[in-house]
This record gives structure tokens, sequence and C-alpha cells, in this order.
């Protein structure tokens, strides 16, 4: 047990009855060492909602529902759509539960910002686009930041991810928020596409300025866990240029060796960080080795548990009403395993094929 990684819930990261505070005991009182992480996958979540502009948000939302809520206009909204060519043929509903929604949304309300004026504009009682110039900067403001996090959050997603390279992500979008801090007090809309087709409102520098500042600050708070491993992480991803120095006292004669290995350092150049750790001998660097493999079993999200009940959900439906824990269980061993069966020997083992056939 080399890692925990929780959802930050309190019956998992509680200092006293917390599974994470368990685990953590019980592997030290065996002479182990359990780091503890919040899933990186929340975090970014949490840190997302710190945007602010709610106005905004609450306005897209009313406009978008009142066009959907009702059939009748609903229809006759994708109508106009057709009619006008417009790039999408219709508004997506907004889901508070998913992140990856709100940037959809944002996005497609702002391509179709016209088209929906025109759209609301031709009933009376309907919820009219607001035409203020400053409004209008906040729509662009925000789904140009929104689009960035669902970026990152879509980096973050996937099987098989190793935890430095989610740190990897984490660490390159805070840099991209400071240059973004830097071009929008110099008036440089350059990574401000929408903004920039709006064009923004000066007295809105300042407001925006505060948004970015508040985003990178939620961020150095909430991955403060894995900054507290930098140094385990830039061994594992970077054992060639590291300093001696800087790494503990009981792997610096093992890391001299490696970084004079002229073989491995090729290797190191050619080949992904899982194939190269493979490569390198544990009879000579058992230490190195050791620590390598604590880097590649940390998991740095929950996705994998995500995955898996959402496979759950999928398979245990109302219209499968029969379906065992047996069942269930052999479904979601299939549905998760990586395993390719081999069909080809399984039929020639059958003495006889199905009666049918």
């Amino acid at each position: 047990m080399a890692g925990i990684t929780t959802d930050g819930a309190p019956a998992m990261v509680g200092r006293k009855s917390g599974l994470a505070t368990f685990v953590s005991q019980k592997v030290s009182e065996c002479g182990g060492k359990v780091v503890k992480y919040h899933c990186i996958l929340h975090q970014e979540q949490l840190c997302a909602k710190s945007v602010g502009l709610v106005n905004v948000m609450r306005d897209v939302v009313k406009i978008v529902n009142n066009i959907r809520s009702k059939a009748l206009s609903h229809r006759q909204f994708k109508t106009l759509m057709h009619e006008m060519d417009a790039q999408y043929g219709d508004v997506l509903y907004h889901q508070e539960v998913r992140w990856l929604s709100r940037g959809k949304v944002l996005r497609r309300f702002f391509d179709l910002r016209d088209e929906i004026r025109v759209f609301q504009e031709r009933k009376d009682g309907n919820i009219q686009v607001p035409t203020d110039k400053k409004w209008l900067s906040d729509l662009a403001f925000l789904v140009d930041v929104t689009e960035m996090l669902t970026i990152l959050n879509v980096q973050l997603q996937g099987k098989d991810q190793i935890i430095t390279q989610l740190f990897d992500h984490v660490r390159a979008f805070k840099q991209k928020l400071l240059l973004l801090r830097r071009h929008l007090s110099a008036g440089n809309l350059a990574h401000f596409p929408c903004l920039g087709e709006v064009g923004m409102v000066k007295e809105k520098v300042h407001e925006y300025d505060a948004v970015l500042s508040n985003l990178i600050q939620e961020f150095d708070t909430r991955f403060e866990d894995f900054r507290h491993n930098t140094a385990d992480f830039e061994l594992f991803a970077q054992p060639f240029t590291i300093s001696v120095d800087s790494v503990r006292d009981d792997l610096q004669m093992e890391l001299i060796e490696l970084q004079c290995d002229s073989e491995l350092k090729h290797k190191f150049t050619s080949l992904p960080l899982i194939d190269f750790y493979k490569c390198v001998p544990a009879n000579r660097y058992p230490k190195m080795c050791k620590q390598a493999q604590v880097m590649l079993c940390l998991f740095g999200s929950t996705y994998l548990c995500e995955q898996t009940f959402s496979l759950m959900n999928l398979n245990k439906s109302k219209l499968r009403s029969k379906i065992t824990d047996s069942h269930l269980h052999n479904i979601l061993s299939l549905s998760v395993s990586q395993l390719q069966p081999n069909l080809e020997k399984l039929l020639k083992n059958k003495d006889q094929l199905h009666i049918s056939h």
C-alpha cells in the first residue's frame, strides 16, 4: 500500500475517524508509509466553481430552460435555426452535476446568441437576451475561461494516466493563467477569442483580472498536497537531469550510477516512461526501481471508480429487472477488464458448436 486517493468527503479524510487516517495508521504499524491525495479531477472542478460571474450563468440557464421547457416553443426554435442556417440546430440543457455540460451550454449559447435574441423577441413573456455590452463581455469572458477549464478536465480523465502526468497538466494550466493575466493587463486578447469577437469593456479589466487571480489562488491552495511531493515526481519523471543533492540520501548513490549509464540514458529518450522503468535492472538499481513502482501505482484521481459506477448504472437498469448480483458482478468484470478474449482458441476448444449452426 503506497497511497490512497479520496473524493475529500469527511468520512474519507477525517483526522480521527476517516478511512484515509485508519489506512495510514495501519500501514505505519507495518513499517510503511501511505501518501494521501484528494482526487485531482474533483479538485479541478472545485477550482472551476470559483470563477464567479454567477449572474451571467443564471441568465443563460433561464433563457435555455425557457426555450426548451415548452414543446411547441422548442420545435419553433429548431425550425428557426434551420431557416437561418445556424451553426447548431438546438441549444443544450445545463446539468449542474456535470461540469462539462456547463462549457458546452455556454459555447452553444454564445454561438447562437443572435438567433436566440431574434427568437425570444418574437413572443411576449419570453425571457429576453440582455443587450448590455457589459453583460455580453462577461458572457464572452466566461466562455473563454470555461473552455480552457473544460480542456483541462478532459486531459485529466482517462485510464493509465501516471500521477506525474496529471500534475503536469495542472502546473501547465497555472502557467497559462499567469500568461492570460499578463495579456489581459496589456489589452492583448489573443487567447480570448470570444472576448476579442465582441470587444472587451475597459471597465471590466480589473474584474476579469480578479477572477483569474482568484482562480490561480484556488489552484495553489487545493493542489498543495501534490506540491509537497514535487521532488519525488521530478525524480521519477526526470532521473537524468535532477540534481543528486536534491534527492534522499539513500537514493543518491544509485542515482549517480543511473545518470552515468549511457545505455539507459538512450532508452529514456526513446521510450515512454513506463516502458523505460521496465528496462531498469532491479538487481542493479533496487531502490530506484522501488521508487518507480510507488509512483506508478499511485492513483491521481478516482476516475476508474467513477467509470465503474457509471457502467454499473448503465447495466443495472429498470428494463433488466431479472439481473442478479452474480450477473452484475460478471458484467462489471467484463466491462472494466482490459483483457481481450481469444475467440478463435475458445471456438477450437469446443467439441461441438451450437446445434443451429
